[in-house]
């Protein structure tokens, strides 16, 4: 299979691509940037984003704004990335690790940092937001928006202060695979819901259901927004984690599609949960994972699970079919 096939962004190529897993306010960022060979750029990004980045930008290093879907097939060869850094969350240990980690890649220059002035991030995200396109027949994109051609579905989200648009990898990578999924009548989880993007589209696709399950609280209001501009309210509803974890009912509940377009390192620390959740002959999808780390979330859910790989420029998605009478 061609892992570029089924998804694509709409943009044309003068674009920049914009990557946000948190809340982003009306208040002062600290921007760290640095050049990079292209060929780092993914790992570099997942760098930032484990040390707590806000968001992250892609941008030709020539200062060109030039980006497609898969930033690792671009022809640059440097690229530039930008990470928005809360100023309260960061102390001198933490840029020192940053410095560190970023010492075993061949860069260009030093990592440079200046404190940005106070900025709607809200409003900023509308000049970057571009349509993503989904096996020809799915069209995703911000309110204010409209695709040009006929598509089987229209989907809007707006991000708000929330992760998830379609654009990055390993969203698009989930929602290829939910698009070649039998969802008529099943019942999904999105974990780590983010803008409700997966769960969404699920319930556009034919699932009875979808729970969205987020850390935080600006996520939930926005998936739960979202979910009532698409007319699918009543399917979706999105929960705290902790109100997830607490509540019987929807803690004990086995479900026909789980996905989860997460960090690495919860997708490991929660797989007991996430095995939990998945009835017999269900599907586990995992994103949010660099190839080279493929092998080692694969090993939390061997006991359960046997994964196919799905791969786009240095990420990956994990798809398994649950075996039966497995615990986790």
């Amino acid at each position: 299979m061609n892992p570029y096939s089924g998804i694509r962004n709409s943009s044309k190529e003068d674009t920049i691509f914009t990557f946000s897993r948190t809340s982003l306010t009306l208040t002062d960022y600290i921007e760290f940037s640095r050049l990079t060979q292209k060929s780092d750029s993914s790992q570099i990004e997942a760098l930032f984003v484990e040390a707590g980045a806000c968001s992250i930008t892609v941008e030709g290093a020539d200062q060109q704004i030039h980006l497609e879907e898969d930033h690792c097939s671009t022809p640059w060869e440097i690229v530039k990335l930008s990470a928005l850094f809360d100023p309260t969350a960061l102390d001198l240990e933490s840029i020192r690790k940053i410095q560190s980690d970023l010492t075993e890649f061949p860069l260009s220059e030093s990592l440079r940092f200046r404190k940005l002035g106070i900025r709607n991030w809200d409003e900023e995200w509308k000049k970057h937001i571009q349509p993503t396109i989904v096996n020809d027949c799915i069209w995703i994109g911000p309110t204010w928006d409209k695709p040009d051609l006929e598509y089987r579905h229209i989907v809007h989200i707006d991000p708000g202060l929330a992760f998830g648009t379609g654009n990055h990898e390993t969203t698009s990578l989930c929602l290829e695979v939910l698009a070649n999924h039998a969802l008529d009548d099943v019942g999904v989880v999105d974990f780590g819901c983010g803008t409700g993007i997966l769960g969404i589209v699920s319930c556009i696709l034919g699932a009875r259901y979808s729970i969205g399950v987020d850390i935080d609280p600006n996520a939930i209001e926005v998936a739960n927004r979202n979910a009532e501009q698409n007319d699918v309210e009543r399917q979706f509803k999105a929960h705290l984690l902790e109100e997830f974890l607490n509540t019987g009912e929807l803690r004990s509940a086995k479900h026909n599609v789980v996905v989860a377009n997460i960090l690495t390192s919860t997708l490991i620390e929660h797989s007991r949960t996430l095995k939990d959740l998945v009835a017999d002959q269900g599907t586990l999808i995992l994103s949010g994972i660099l190839a080279n780390q493929s092998q080692a979330v694969s090993d939390a859910y061997r006991d359960a699970f046997d994964f196919s790989i799905l791969q786009r420029g240095d990420w990956v998605a994990l798809t398994g079919i649950r075996r039966e009478n497995e615990s986790g």
